[in-house]
């Protein structure tokens, strides 16, 4: 389950530690006596890396233009269809929310009335149980009550009439 952590690798040649450079003769010089020339390697090989960095950076802008110019029409294309679904989906959905809406505007008219007559009959509750001694004010024990809503189709008369 566990793997090392300096997998083996096959065999590879092993660079030769001796470094010579051969002339046009045959002899060898040693690589002390070369270094200019080394140096000048050095800078010529960094510009042949940076020309084939650039070509392969260049090709590959290259296919992205290109892979977004082809994309463009099926990009479109799933836009629309997108378009066409959320529609559809807003054509289907309109009724199921008008008439949502109508269940909830029901619903909230009947709950105020209940709430409307369990305030009253709370309020005639505690004025018959704070009713006044014999001798007190009369007055002082009257408790205002809201008048009852009057509706001609017994629909609560304050709030949004639904449409």
């Amino acid at each position: 389950m566990t793997e090392p952590t300096n997998p083996t690798t096959p065999e590879e040649p092993k660079a030769d530690e001796t470094f010579t450079w051969t002339t046009e003769g045959g002899s060898t010089e040693s690589a002390h006596g070369a270094a200019g020339d080394a140096g000048s390697a050095a800078q010529g090989g960094a510009a042949a890396a940076g020309a084939t960095a650039t070509a392969i950076l260049e090709s590959l802008r290259e296919a992205v233009d290109d892979l977004a110019e082809r994309a463009t029409p099926t990009v479109r294309e799933f836009s629309a269809r997108a378009a066409e679904l959320a529609a559809v989906a807003a054509d289907r959905a309109a009724p199921l929310a008008r008439r949502a809406g109508e269940v909830t505007s029901e619903a909230s008219g009947k709950i105020a009335t209940k709430s409307r007559t369990w305030a009253a009959d709370l309020r005639a509750s505690i004025a018959s149980e704070d009713a006044p001694a014999p001798g007190a004010d009369a007055a002082a024990a009257d408790v205002p009550t809201p008048p009852a809503p009057s509706s001609d189709d017994g629909a609560p008369t304050d709030g949004p009439t639904p449409a």
